[in-house]
């Protein structure tokens, strides 16, 4: 009470010289705020005490409802529409060995004007190296073979291929050009000249100048050509595997014309075009331009091959088409509760440590509906070198706001979407504290 006294004191000096009310009006301000300032009195609740417990919020965390199992399946496509010309062998000591070729059509990339008067002078294959691809041991050397296509690469070889992983008729339909040697990939060479033999050289280049016409567009001619050269399949030597313990690496391939005349050398070129299978520019098939299909192979030890499609405590991922692991999520069901709110939930898989932990990418879970439809995919998060994280909190809201049951999903994790990537992953089951679904939920 004795802060009021000089208050009212102050406030009947200002009130009685009507004159200065901003003065007045900036004392008062002055007062209002001590006043308050003053004023120290703890935070109440009130009438807390009066609700009965089942009225209020309460946060909860639970991490045991949910039984998760796993096992180790062969995949089933190639989630990647990027550019890949894949090449080589490969051998891991735990996932065996894996092998990489590819096909492709190829196409005239500029018309050069007549070619009166020219002459042939040789024809070669270029190969060039991506410096950013390569898995495997790069100070090894090793032998591919490159082979002409007697049979047309169509968009369904290519949807079947990249979607159930079909092999394409046309990989038993071909003819042998040559075995090159490919050096190691720790060579600083960029890319590489491979000449073909002369009768080989004349014949393609023959069969080139049948429908090479100034007169006509590129596409005209390609469409042309392309029933006289159906493209390349580059693979490992002989098609098979070779015991090599070498590297698979990106490259692009390109057929080079070296043509001579009127006191000129001229280059043409013949490279894969970059548009995918699955965006034609035209309707006609003939002019339908085709991205590269990889062809994968792989052939594991006897413990991996005999995981497949069984349940246990370990199970494996890896790319270029290999293996992916199926998750079951027993007790999911559980959650559907119209009165729970999930705040956070994460689906944690711990995974098995290995030497080449600095080369692991993040893994891909993707949710399939009773229907095959993927309707959730998330990539991981690195907790720590031990295990992934997903946060599966949007397929969890989306589960219990719709009909569907748990158990009519299917939950796998695979290698990301551009799955032509080699990294392999082991999934350690035994680590019950970290595989696990954490749930944070309020009710």
């Amino acid at each position: 009470m004795w802060m009021h006294i000089p208050i009212f004191t102050i406030v009947s000096y200002l009130t009685n010289n009507i004159m200065n009310i901003k003065t007045c009006v900036l004392g008062l301000i002055c007062c209002l705020s001590i006043i308050f300032s003053s004023c120290k009195k703890e935070d109440q609740i009130i009438g807390i005490d009066v609700l009965e417990p089942s009225d209020l919020l309460t946060t909860y965390v639970d991490s045991v409802s949910t039984t998760i199992s796993f096992s180790t399946l062969k995949d089933d496509s190639i989630r990647s529409e990027y550019i890949t010309y894949m090449v080589g062998e490969n051998y891991d000591e735990l996932f065996g060995k894996s092998r990489a070729g590819y096909a492709s059509r190829m196409y005239l990339q500029g018309m050069m004007g007549d070619l009166t008067g020219f002459k042939l002078d040789s024809v070669c294959l270029r190969l060039s190296k991506s410096a950013k691809y390569a898995y495997g041991d790069t100070t090894v050397a090793q032998t591919i073979s490159v082979y002409e296509l007697l049979q047309d690469i169509t968009v369904d070889d290519c949807a079947k291929y990249n979607q159930k992983a079909e092999m394409p008729s046309f990989v038993a339909n071909k003819k042998k050009i040559f075995d090159v040697d490919f050096p190691a990939y720790c060579d600083t060479t960029s890319s590489y000249v491979f000449k073909f033999d002369a009768e080989y050289a004349n014949d393609l280049y023959s069969r080139f100048l049948q429908h090479y016409d100034t007169d006509t567009t590129l596409k005209y001619f390609d469409s042309l050509f392309i029933k006289q050269f159906k493209g390349l399949y580059i693979t490992t030597k002989d098609d098979q595997f070779n015991q090599v313990q070498a590297v698979i690496t990106h490259c692009v391939p390109e057929i080079n014309f070296y043509i001579s005349g009127n006191d000129t050398t001229q280059k043409l070129v013949l490279a894969p075009s970059p548009q995918a299978y699955t965006s034609p520019v035209s309707n006609d098939p003939s002019q339908i331009y085709l991205q590269a299909i990889n062809i994968f192979e792989h052939e594991y030890p006897s413990e991996i091959a005999s995981a497949i499609g069984t349940n246990a405590t370990q199970s494996y991922v890896q790319g270029m088409v290999g293996l992916k692991t199926k998750l079951t999520l027993d007790g999911l069901e559980t959650w559907r509760d119209s009165l729970v709110a999930i705040n956070i939930a994460k689906l944690s898989i711990p995974l098995k440590s290995r030497d080449s932990w600095s080369e692991y990418l993040p893994l891909n879970l993707r949710i399939y509906d009773a229907k095959r439809n993927m309707v959730f995919s998330t990539m991981s998060t690195v907790a720590d070198s031990s295990k992934f994280e997903f946060n599966v909190h949007p397929f969890l809201v989306q589960l219990f706001n719709n009909s569907s049951k748990a158990e009519t999903y299917e939950y796998e994790v695979v290698v990301p979407e551009n799955n032509t990537y080699n990294n392999t992953f082991v999934l350690d089951g035994t680590q019950t504290d970290k595989l696990k679904l954490v749930i944070t939920y309020t009710k």
